[in-house]
């Protein structure tokens, strides 16, 4: 297993950010997260940060400044899409992409403070990637998911009833079956730290649809 899956400026744009006032309202989530702080499990380029309150952009910015000189950066370039605020900060060599977001959804459990920084709980990242499968999945939601399951051995009703409860949005049992069994589309391989054959995670996805569509039918 990997002993960081962060980059040099991942790593040092997080240790400024633990520093910063914006470590105390917002929470770090995301596949870099999971990847770091919970799984190792494979490399992450985007930082993911949430908060269940409105803010302004500019108080981002005002940060993003504040570490200029610190990161060593170029320049910022900056995208505002809904509620989502992404940074694409450049380096003479390579792009950090940090996102912060406005998610007005309550977690399942409170963030824990690692490193100095909230870092969301696993299960709700899980929720969280369940629901994206079911809404619009990636590939990485996909490998994400397996291994949470491997670490927690979560039963996938249950986390689909609490990502219901979540985005008080109804999962059908049926919709969510039908996009876990597309996995093969969407296997776009994100870097692993370690190697694991597609047909496994596969094998995994069909086999929870399956049991999905069982609970439905004793229904």
């Amino acid at each position: 297993m990997a002993k960081t899956i962060l980059t040099i400026h991942q790593d040092r744009f997080l240790k400024l950010f633990s520093d910063s006032s914006l470590s105390k309202t917002f929470y770090f989530t995301g596949g870099t997260a999971l990847a770091h702080f919970y799984l190792r499990h494979r490399y992450s380029e985007d930082l993911d940060f949430f908060c269940e309150k409105e803010f302004h952009a500019q108080t981002i910015s005002v940060f993003l400044k504040s570490t200029q000189k610190k990161l060593r950066f170029l320049s910022v370039d900056f995208q505002k899409t809904f509620n989502r605020n992404l940074y694409h900060i450049k380096f003479p060599k390579g792009v950090l992409k940090v996102e912060f977001t406005y998610f007005p959804f309550s977690q399942i459990q409170k963030p824990k403070a690692q490193s100095g920084i909230l870092v969301d709980s696993l299960v709700d990242i899980a929720a969280n990637k369940l629901f994206t499968i079911n809404q619009n999945p990636r590939g990485r939601d996909y490998y994400d998911l397996y291994y949470i399951f491997q670490k927690k051995h979560f039963r996938f009703e249950q986390l689909r009833q609490l990502a219901k409860i979540k985005f008080d949005w109804h999962i059908d049992p049926l919709q969510l079956g039908s996009q876990l069994n597309r996995v093969e589309e969407f296997l776009d391989d994100p870097i692993l730290t370690q190697r694991i054959p597609n047909r496994k995670i596969s094998a995994f996805f069909h086999a929870q649809a399956q049991m999905l569509k069982s609970q439905i039918l004793k229904a």
